[in-house]
């Protein structure tokens, strides 16, 4: 128990000292959503190297520790490993009397930066910006042999469905990062797809769903 607790005290002291200065630097942050870690132990990178340094005292073993979220560090790498991945759906729907081939293609554009600000890094002694690269989805749909729709889905294209609640920031900085299906869609004459819009490596974000009709017209809202 009291290595529980000592654990536990490090993480809220740490977490709240050093996360109050960075949002008072930026507004945006006052309104970050973190739906994705709800049910884990929050921990800035402050409390993992407070944790760490405990770790290498002998004070506490690894083994006590609470489940504790990726540091910052840790997902600018996942997300590196990602810029090389390339993600295809190829799929065909019935709807009524019409066939449908759905055809997605989410990868890396390589050749264009993305630079997201300093006021991000939540290493407080030396911050940095951090050179990424936005991500797009190629989407294709042929309704009974007739190609209907075939765009490139970029972060700009979200832009005018949606209110930056973030200080305008995350049209700034933000880009497509994850998507999938939408499971619960009964309507076969639509398809339905949820877009993670972010900044990268931070937890400021929305989920959007882009909406296709089989008459290749599309929507973007963010609630149905």
């Amino acid at each position: 128990m009291n290595k529980l607790y000592i654990i536990i005290l490090v993480i809220a002291l740490n977490s709240c000292n050093g996360n109050s200065d960075k949002k008072a630097n930026d507004s945006s942050l006052i309104n970050s959503r973190d739906t994705t870690k709800s049910n884990k132990t929050k921990a800035s990178n402050y409390s993992r190297k407070a944790v760490d340094s405990l770790i290498r005292a002998g004070v506490i073993n690894q083994d006590d520790l609470p489940l504790l979220p990726p540091s910052q560090s840790e997902e600018r790498e996942k997300l590196k490993k990602e810029y090389d991945q390339i993600k295809v759906i190829d799929s065909t729907f019935i709807s009524n009397n019409d066939t449908l081939h759905f055809h997605l293609k989410y990868y890396c554009l390589k050749d264009s930066n993305l630079v997201i600000p300093k006021i991000y890094d939540l290493d407080d002694k030396n911050p940095k910006e951090f050179v990424t690269h936005p991500f797009v989805a190629d989407i294709l749909l042929i309704n009974n042999g007739h190609t209907i729709l075939e765009k490139q889905f970029k972060a700009s294209d979200f832009d005018p469905f949606f209110e930056d609640d973030f200080g305008g920031n995350l049209k700034k900085f933000g880009s497509v990062l994850g998507f999938h299906f939408l499971k619960r869609n009964k309507d076969k004459n639509r398809i339905i797809l949820i877009f993670s819009y972010s900044i990268p490596v931070t937890d400021l974000g929305i989920a959007l769903y882009l909406i296709i009709l089989k008459n290749g017209s599309y929507k973007v809202v963010e609630n149905i």
